[in-house]
């Protein structure tokens, strides 16, 4: 299967109507106000999506400026039809490949230790474990980072 890729930025990542449809039906438990209290107050959102070919959103990519050279990768989600196809492995190449075009120099994500999947794509793309910790609701969480390409 085909998918559309895009990237916006500024207010237009900020918008969550869609975000929130797909990621109702992609975590096993979502919290809405997880996303939208927390987007409004993150510097230089980045949400990279990828459409299917009727134009729904197929998965995403959300991530902000941490730091004047530091992106972190917040968030990311990819619809159960569209799964098993790289399509979270293509979000995260152009992420990156943005970030760099952008001037970042790093590359950081967290990751909860039971997403086995996603902590070994993180690996396989080049992060490495930088520690470990627990998050707002109590889970354990593996952090990741990586030097993008020009820091290499």
């Amino acid at each position: 299967m085909t998918y559309a890729y895009q990237t916006v930025t500024g207010e237009a990542a900020r918008a969550t109507d869609e975000l929130l449809e797909l990621c109702a039906v992609a975590f096993e438990v979502f919290l809405p106000d997880y996303l939208t209290s927390r987007l409004v107050h993150v510097a230089a959102p980045a949400l990279l999506t990828a459409r299917f070919a009727h134009g729904s959103l197929a998965g995403f990519k959300l991530g902000y400026r941490r730091g004047a050279t530091l992106f972190y990768s917040w968030l990311g989600g990819v619809h159960p039809d569209a799964r098993r196809q790289g399509v979270a492995a293509e979000l995260m190449r152009r992420q990156h490949e943005w970030a760099q075009s952008q001037g970042y120099t790093e590359i950081e994500t967290q990751t909860r230790t039971a997403n086995n999947a996603m902590i070994i794509l993180n690996l396989k793309s080049g992060f490495r474990v930088r520690g470990f910790g627990v998050d707002s609701m109590g889970r354990e969480i593996v952090i990741q980072r990586k030097p993008l390409a020009s820091a290499q």
